[in-house]
């Protein structure tokens, strides 16, 4: 006791305190709001359950599926008591089932709520705004004793609809069979909410879902180029899952301006595959306002799983006080995100179940839905080596800014022609920064800086490069307007979220496609070949431009829902196709594939989460061969090697950033991040590199990707169609295998033949 009196009171008010925060985070923290990065399992896993017996009476009897679809390689079968379908395909005998493997049913060890979860045919998350103080909660059909009603047969499937009365939840569904597919509609229309609000829902999460034990495989998760998340039996991520949003974050909706570390999804795709089976989801109608969710073994069960989780709300920030930076998160009680959400699982063939084929089957798709076709080379055995051309950059000054001009269109005419000398004789040409102000100004309509030359110096350089053959591209950030060109005004102009705030320097894009008849006439009068849809800053670290994220848009004048968004986008796209001006994306997203010709800085990494396992080339499987590509600047690279191989292992053509002056100063310059740019300290390893690209990836431009594998642990493999095969060693030991020699850093060429 003399010890404890010895403590001084104010110590035991400190403790108190911090023992009641404590125990209010304890109980207030809802662990759904961590789902992005770090969920931690454990802390709902046994929350609010209903108790069940255990054992293969809690899933589905087969007994009671019955046939109400087929096609010429699936049957659907319902079971219409549980609202659960499975599907036989008929050229191999595999069951898909829209549950978790019953065979694995009886290892799986999860209770609680997670349990009714991976029993259910939906999952849906909601939240009571009626009150003052509300955490969203998750529940499931199950755990609210729900009904299955207005079970009826449609043309390809059954409809069905998912009756929560305790919650006032009323959920219509479709499903379909089509060819190899299987299509899941949440039909928008018949959607009922009460007193709660739905956030999201998640139909048949647990599709093909399968636990680790005794299998070869993994979950295909569209993170950057491709990433695989590989089935374990002792998982230690268990805290860990994947998920993001599909094109990206909202600039409306990001509630606490967290910067993002992963790479955006660019591709509406996911897939998974378990020895012998496996399927690529694509998701459909509806993509715009879904995540990709992906659960490895040893996180919320035993199941390995991936999903398309279908958002209804998200959070944003009500601000109070603009100036003192005061606001409050929360959500839109009155409306909710519309539209139709379809989801088309495609059932691999056995000798297809991997990611290969899921690339393989995408690549069809787009060729099937959005008619693109192969490209057709100009020099069917030279690559079209992209030579980026800087006109000036922008150094930030105490009073005035510093304008650092770089290369003006008579350097320009120098630049080109000695590349051209040298034997780059298949050369494309990105002008950036020509506009006012150089790189990192933005604004429609700009014209040419007349420190570069202006107008007619442009003109000038353009006919200079069209008598060698070369094609300019411009550089233009339509996104955003830093310069208050065209009589931009960010209050009437600007791009706002739902709380009304302007975001930043971000354009309403129904403001800029007034502006696009004008700039449209001005790119036809200087000559351009067509425009490269830039992004704010050094591609990859900064925000982006057309074609690459869809947001939504409260602006009054100019309103416009994320599907909305991409529409507007593509019909953007479309005035400058049908005035005859080619368009060159930058990181672009699949819903601008059936526009560009070429994408520049495509992702070909993945963003290293301690779940994922390996970067693929799933974009570029699908791609090559529709769509030139190219990855960072050559002359950027910070393992100069090694992104070499990558870039041959990748099918990327090659791409330079040069400048005529001033490299010391650009090293100053605002949101310019490049190392070396003096084309006279470049231009030797130009010709190199040009004539490497050639003779690796010069006569197959227009080839598909047939295969891609790892021979050992640090030598890949890609293959295209014809036979001939590309074999990168990135080790520091010789390879050598069946006749087959690579030097440690090294790269192969194999003509014609298959592979062994």
């Amino acid at each position: 006791m003399k010890l404890l009196k010895r403590v001084p009171i104010k110590y035991w008010i400190w403790a108190a305190l911090i023992i009641a925060l404590l125990l209010y985070v304890t109980l207030r923290l809802d662990i759904s709001t961590l789902d992005r990065g770090a969920v931690q399992a454990a802390a709902q896993a046994n929350v609010g359950a209903v108790k069940v017996d255990k054992g293969l009476a809690e899933l589905p009897n087969e007994a009671d599926f019955k046939t109400v679809a087929q096609s010429g390689e699936l049957e659907l079968r319902l079971d219409s008591k549980t609202g659960h379908f499975n599907v036989l395909d008929k050229r191999n005998g595999n069951i898909w089932r829209s549950y978790p493997d019953p065979e694995r049913w009886a290892n799986e060890k999860q209770e609680g709520i997670w349990r009714t979860h991976l029993r259910s045919p939906v999952m849906l998350r909601y939240i009571d705004l009626t009150g003052k103080v509300t955490q969203p909660k998750e529940t499931n059909l199950l755990e609210e004793q729900g009904k299955i009603i207005d079970v009826a047969s449609i043309d390809g499937g059954f409809k069905l609809t998912f009756d929560m009365p305790s919650k006032q939840f009323t959920i219509p569904i479709e499903v379909k069979v089509e060819k190899d597919t299987v299509v899941t509609k949440i039909v928008d229309s018949g959607i009922k909410e009460g007193s709660l609000s739905l956030i999201w829902i998640r139909l048949y999460p647990f599709f093909g879902a399968d636990h680790s034990y005794g299998q070869d495989g993994y979950l295909f998760i569209p993170d950057g180029s491709g990433a695989l998340i590989p089935y374990r039996e002792h998982n230690t991520n268990v805290n860990r899952i994947y998920q993001e949003p599909i094109y990206g974050m909202d600039a409306s909706f990001k509630a606490n301006n967290d910067p993002q570390s992963r790479n955006p999804i660019t591709v509406p795709v996911f897939g998974a595959k378990s020895g012998d089976k496996g399927f690529l989801t694509i998701v459909e109608n509806g993509a715009e306002a879904a995540d990709v969710v992906a659960s490895p073994s040893g996180v919320f069960s035993g199941y390995n799983w991936i999903t398309a989780q279908q958002n209804y709300r998200s959070t944003y920030r009500q601000v109070t006080n603009e100036q003192k930076g005061r606001f409050f998160i929360t959500y839109n009680k009155k409306e909710r995100f519309t539209g139709d959400r379809a989801v088309r699982y495609v059932m691999l063939d056995k000798a297809k179940a991997n990611y290969v084929g899921m690339a393989e089957r995408y690549r069809q798709y787009l060729m099937d839905t959005y008619k693109m076709q192969p490209i057709k080379p100009k020099n069917g055995s030279k690559v079209p080596m992209t030579v980026n051309l800087l006109g000036a950059g922008r150094e930030d000054g105490l009073v005035t800014d510093r304008y650092l001009k770089a290369t003006t269109t008579s350097d320009a005419m120098k630049i080109v022609q000695r590349l051209y000398g040298l034997g780059i004789d298949n050369m494309v040409v990105n002008y950036m920064a020509w506009q006012e102000g150089g790189f990192a100004e933005f604004g429609a309509p700009l014209p040419v800086d007349s420190r570069l030359g202006g107008a007619s110096g442009m003109k000038q350089f353009i006919q200079f490069a069209h008598t060698l053959d070369i094609p300019v591209y411009l550089d233009t950030n339509y996104m955003f307007n830093s310069t208050k060109a065209g009589s931009f005004n960010r209050r009437q102009h600007g791009l706002r979220d739902l709380g009304g705030t302007v975001q930043g320097n971000y354009v309403s894009l129904g403001y800029l496609e007034k502006l696009l008849d004008k700039e449209i006439k001005n790119f036809k009068e200087l000559g351009a070949d067509g425009i490269t849809l830039g992004v704010d800053g050094t591609p990859g670290e900064n925000r982006a431009g057309l074609g690459r994220t869809v947001d939504s848009d409260y602006n009054t004048n100019y309103p416009l829902s994320r599907e909305e968004s991409r529409k507007k986008q593509q019909e953007l796209f479309q005035k400058f196709k049908d005035a005859s001006l080619d368009i060159r994306g930058t990181q672009s997203s699949n819903f601008a594939f059936p526009y560009v010709s070429t994408i520049g800085h495509l992702i070909d990494d993945y963003s290293y989460d301690s779940f994922s396992e390996t970067s693929i080339p799933f974009v570029q499987i699908a791609l090559h061969g529709l769509v030139n590509y190219s990855s960072a600047y050559v002359n950027n690279r910070s393992e100069y090697q090694k992104q070499f191989l990558r870039d041959l292992e990748y099918g990327s053509i090659p791409a330079f950033i040069f400048i005529a002056e001033n490299a010391e100063d650009l090293k100053n310059a605002d949101a310019l991040h490049t190392y070396s740019l003096d084309y006279r300290d470049w231009e030797t390893q130009a010709v190199q590199e040009y004539q490497k690209f050639n003779e690796a990836l010069g006569d197959v431009q227009n080839k598909f990707i047939t295969n891609h594998r790892q021979l050992a642990p640090d030598v890949k493999e890609t293959t295209y169609a014809g036979g001939k095969r590309i074999i990168v060693n990135y080790g520091n030991t010789t390879y050598s295998s069946g006749g087959i020699t690579v030097r440690p850093l090294d790269y192969l060429i194999v003509k014609g033949g298959t592979a062994p």
